[in-house]
C-alpha cells in the first residue's frame, strides 16, 4: 500500500472529524451553553477557531496527498477544479467545493470587522453547507466507506451535527428575541433522512464503486505526459518483478500492483495494476486497471489499461509522446511474491476484451479466477 494513499485517507478523515468540531462548538456557542468555571466562554471561541483551521489544513494535506497518489494520477487541474476528474468527478467535485466555501469562511471571519457583523453571520451559515458537500464526498469517493469504524464516524458526526441544528431551531436558548422554527427544523430533518436514504441505498450497498465512477469502475483514465518520445520498433523482452495485495477494503475491492523489471528493452521499468472484487470460491472480477511503461528515471512516459486479460496472457495498450504501444505478455507467479513473464512490445493500439480467468488473488496465471469488466 503506496504512503500517499494512507497519508490520503487519514488526513482526509481527520478534515471531516475536526470540520464537524467546528460546527459543533458553533452551535455551543450559538446557545450559549458554557459555565464560567467549567468552560468559559473564551475558551469555547478559541476552540471553535482553532478546529477551523486545524479542517483546513488537514484539507489542504488530503488534497495534496490524493494529488501526488501514484496509482489514481489525478492532474493539478482535476485536485483543483470540480467536475474535471477522471475518478468519480460528482464526488470530487463536492469536496473541493466544499474546501473554497471554508477557505471562504475562514477569510470572513478576518474581514469581519470590515464587512459587519450581520454580514458575517449570513455568510457563516454556509458552514453547514460545507459539512454537508464534505459528508457527500467522503460517502460517494471514500474507499472506507462501508467499514464498520467509517461508519460510526459519519453516523456519529451527522447525531451531534443535525441533532444540536435541531435543537438550536426549536430551542434558541438565551436568545429571547428569537422565535423557534419548526419550518427549518423540517427540513432539516428532511435533509438529513435524505442523506441517509442516500448512503443505505448507494454507497454503503455492493456495486457502488461502478455508479460512482460512471460505469468506469474504480480505474479511470490516466494523464498523458507532453514529453515526446521515439517510436520504437517491435521487440520482445523479459519479465521479472514482485507483486503487492492490497485489500479486499470495505468495499470487496482487492488491489495486486505488480513491479515489473523489463529486461532487453528499449524501456525497463512497467507497473501492472489490477482492482476486482472478490468472487465466491476464489478469483476476483475486474473492475479496474493500469499499466505504466517507461525507463528507471521517467517510469511513466507510457500509460494506458488492460485491453485483455485471460489467467497471466494479457493485453495493454499505453500512449505517451504523441504515440501508442500495444503490450502483449504472459506472467506466472513465483514463490510467494515473484513474477516472471515475456513482453512483446508493438507501436500503435489494438483492440480487446476482458477474457474469461482474469484470475487474481493469488489465482494470477491460472484459470480460476473471473476477469470480465
Amino acid at each position: 500500500m503506496e504512503w500517499q494513499w494512507l497519508l490520503a485517507r487519514a488526513s482526509g478523515f481527520t478534515a471531516y472529524v475536526l470540520v464537524t468540531l467546528a460546527v459543533v462548538f458553533g452551535l455551543l456557542l450559538s446557545q450559549r451553553w458554557q459555565s464560567r468555571r467549567v468552560w468559559p466562554r473564551l475558551v469555547n471561541d478559541q476552540l471553535h477557531q482553532y478546529t477551523t483551521l486545524l479542517a483546513g489544513v488537514f484539507t489542504a494535506i488530503h488534497g495534496l496527498s490524493v494529488w501526488i497518489d501514484p496509482f489514481t494520477t489525478f492532474t493539478l487541474k482535476e485536485v483543483l477544479l470540480p467536475f474535471t476528474s477522471h475518478y468519480r468527478p460528482l464526488w470530487m467535485a463536492f469536496g473541493i467545493i466544499a474546501a473554497y466555501l471554508g477557505l471562504a469562511i475562514v477569510v470572513t471571519g478576518w474581514l469581519r470587522p470590515k464587512i459587519g457583523y450581520p454580514w458575517w453571520r449570513r455568510l457563516h451559515y454556509l458552514t453547514f453547507l460545507v459539512w454537508l458537500l464534505a459528508t457527500l464526498h467522503g460517502l460517494g469517493d471514500g474507499s472506507d466507506t462501508r467499514t464498520i469504524w467509517a461508519i460510526a464516524i459519519y453516523g456519529a458526526s451527522s447525531a451531534a451535527v443535525v441533532g444540536l441544528t435541531l435543537v438550536r431551531l426549536m430551542l434558541p436558548a438565551g436568545r429571547p428575541r428569537v422565535a423557534a422554527r419548526p419550518g427549518w427544523a423540517a427540513l432539516a430533518g428532511l435533509a438529513a433522512l435524505a442523506v441517509a436514504g442516500f448512503a443505505a441505498a448507494g454507497p454503503l450497498r455492493p456495486g457502488w464503486n461502478a455508479i460512482a465512477n460512471n460505469g468506469h469502475g474504480s480505474g479511470g483514465t490516466f494523464s498523458v505526459p507532453a514529453t515526446t518520445v521515439s517510436v520504437l520498433t517491435p521487440y520482445s523482452a523479459s519479465l521479472a518483478g514482485s507483486v503487492a495485495e492490497q485489500g479486499p477494503n470495505g468495499q470487496g475491492v482487492t488491489t495486486l500492483t505488480f513491479h515489473l523489471q523489463v529486461q532487453g528493452g528499449q524501456y525497463n521499468a512497467m507497473t501492472l495494476v489490477l482492482q476486482g472484487q472478490a468472487l465466491p470460491g476464489g478469483g476476483v472480477a475486474l473492475t479496474g486497471s493500469g499499466v505504466t511503461l517507461g525507463t528507471t528515471n521517467d517510469p511513466g512516459m507510457f500509460r494506458g489499461s488492460l485491453s485483455r486479460l485471460n489467467g497471466g496472457d494479457f493485453l495493454a495498450v499505453v500512449s505517451g509522446g504523441g504515440g501508442s504501444l500495444t503490450l502483449t505478455g504472459q506472467l506466472g507467479l513465483v514463490g510467494q511474491s515473484g513474477v516472471q513473464g515475456v513482453l512483446e512490445v508493438q507501436p500503435g493500439s489494438a483492440q480487446g476484451g476482458f477474457g474469461q480467468g482474469g484470475g487474481l488473488n493469488g489465482g494470477f496465471g491460472s484459470d480460476d479466477g473471473g476477469g470480465d469488466q
